[in-house]
């Protein structure tokens, strides 16, 4: 079962669904005004409201048919056929299998970015062998793929013109704003007459704000928002505070915080003083102190616990007392030579221009001071804090990964030899993590990468912290809004009650 299942009793469903009995048009054509967290969670919304891929989901999550209607898997899981349904682009012109085709091997090329061009590495051949037809050779089988297609980064675009065939068009922003407002003008959305389900979509239109959580939290309070999406770290002891209990929705999504350590610097070059780093976090404690929450859950490898067929390799300390670790770790520094008395270890570490990243590190810090080691935070904006990370320019590094399907490749790939710069390299990991888009089943296939994650957790690549929890806000005005494991809400589904029927 997923893990997000175990967060329902934190908001009572019925709360967050309203299923109205009547929708008057007057509320449909209103425009939905909707908050992003972030300039990031702003881009995705609008990306998943224009785009369409050869799989879509379901206000649940489940992944549902796309472009294309139907698809079959082989025996072996080696081939995937789709069968492509009629349907258009934005601009009228019909959506055809080379259309297809050619989105996909972009996506292979890394066009659509490194994470996914990891993800497709199990894809040996895209084709085309008819007009309304697509098939997908594998190395392995890969059911998740399915997962993967239903994402805006593999949405089908338009070969000549890059179109797309969402639910959505983006248009120039909407005039008659107050010139002294100080909010950004919104991303104006409008319902796609061409869209091949258009006639399920009850939204007319959707205005899209990226703002900082606190002032998102404040426009709902008030009423200046339907919605707030893609909450994080920041602003969630603030929305547990101000907004109505039955507003909040908390989430677990597949993503996990964690330290990378930088081998290339002493003392961290010794395996001792790694793995001391690694025993001196209570990590059973920090989701409850940071999160106010015990579905934060720890995370004591690298890859969290909510990956459907995964399981993270137990790490050997699992059992063992936090007090019992603490002790282990203390020996371990003396052995490696760290003397906290005569000469105090400090380790800086990179975060982000967060009051909630640092407020996390406190949490941690208070833990390595009890082992003599005193944590220095060097905050950078999220521009400077990524070229800190690719440039190796750190002790310790706070970073969040997570991965959009159920895979734990996004967690691993970053520490193959050839893909850090802080001097992380285990060759027999590196080819486990190969070898495994050759196994027969997926099931051999995750085995192979928790041998990786294992070899790389064991030496201290990253120190695994907690999994973090996601939260939205939505109105008591939209219908549709359904928790899922994959934490993605398309526009598509939503809906809007009549003001006056909620008073």
């Amino acid at each position: 079962m997923h893990a997000f299942r175990r967060l329902l009793p934190l908001v009572p469903l019925g709360a967050v669904l309203l299923v109205g009995a009547c929708k008057g048009s007057d509320a449909q054509d209103e425009p939905l005004q909707v908050d992003a967290v972030g300039a990031a969670a702003e881009r995705a919304i609008v990306a998943g409201a224009i785009s369409e891929g050869l799989t879509a989901r379901d206000a649940a999550g489940r992944v549902v048919p796309g472009l294309a209607q139907s698809w079959r898997v082989s025996d072996d899981g080696l081939s995937i056929v789709f069968r492509l349904r009629p349907a258009s682009f934005a601009g009228g012109r019909p959506v055809t299998a080379a259309d297809t085709v050619a989105s996909l091997q972009r996506a292979r090329t890394g066009r659509a970015g490194p994470q996914v061009r990891d993800l497709l590495a199990g894809v040996t051949a895209i084709s085309a062998p008819l007009d309304t037809v697509v098939e997908v050779r594998l190395s392995t089988p890969q059911p998740e793929l399915l997962e993967l297609l239903a994402t805006p980064a593999l949405a089908v675009r338009s070969s000549g013109s890059r179109e797309t065939a969402g639910a959505f068009l983006i248009g120039p922003s909407p005039t008659g704003a107050d010139p002294a407002s100080a909010d950004p003008a919104p991303a104006r959305l409008s319902r796609n007459p061409n869209f091949h389900a258009a006639a399920t979509v009850a939204l007319e239109a959707a205005d899209v704000r990226a703002f900082e959580a606190e002032a998102a939290i404040r426009r709902f309070n008030r009423g200046a928002a339907d919605l707030v999406m893609g909450g994080g770290l920041e602003g969630l002891g603030t929305a547990r505070v101000t907004a109505r209990r039955e507003a909040l929705l908390l989430e677990q999504p597949r993503a996990a915080l964690l330290l990378l350590v930088n081998y290339k610097r002493p003392p961290l070059s010794d395996q001792r003083v790694r793995r001391a780093l690694i025993l001196g976090v209570d990590r059973a404690a920090l989701g409850q102190r940071f999160f106010g929450s015990a579905a934060a859950a720890e995370v004591r490898s690298l890859v969290p616990g909510n990956i459907a067929g995964y399981r993270p390799p137990e790490a050997q300390w699992s059992d063992q007392p936090y007090v019992g670790r603490q002790e282990d770790a203390r020996r371990l520094l003396a052995e490696a030579g760290v003397d906290s008395l005569a000469r105090p270890l400090t380790l800086a570490v990179a975060i982000q221009d967060s009051d909630a990243e640092a407020r996390l590190m406190e949490l941690v810090a208070r833990d390595y001071a009890a082992l003599g080691i005193t944590l220095r935070l060097e905050r950078r904006d999220p521009a400077a804090h990524r070229r800190a990370i690719t440039s190796g320019a750190f002790d310790l590094a706070l970073i969040r990964r997570e991965t959009p399907i159920d895979s734990p490749i996004p967690f691993l790939t970053p520490l193959q030899c050839s893909r850090n710069r802080h001097g992380v390299c285990l060759p027999e990991a590196d080819r486990l993590l190969a070898d495994s888009w050759k196994a027969p089943s997926r099931s051999a296939r995750l085995a192979a990468l928790a041998a990786a994650e294992r070899l790389w957790a064991e030496d201290g690549a990253a120190i695994g912290l907690v999994q973090p929890l996601g939260w939205s806000l939505v109105s008591r005005r939209i219908s549709g809004f359904a928790p899922n494991p994959s934490g993605t809400h398309a526009l598509r589904h939503l809906s809007i009650e009549q003001r006056r029927q909620l008073r």
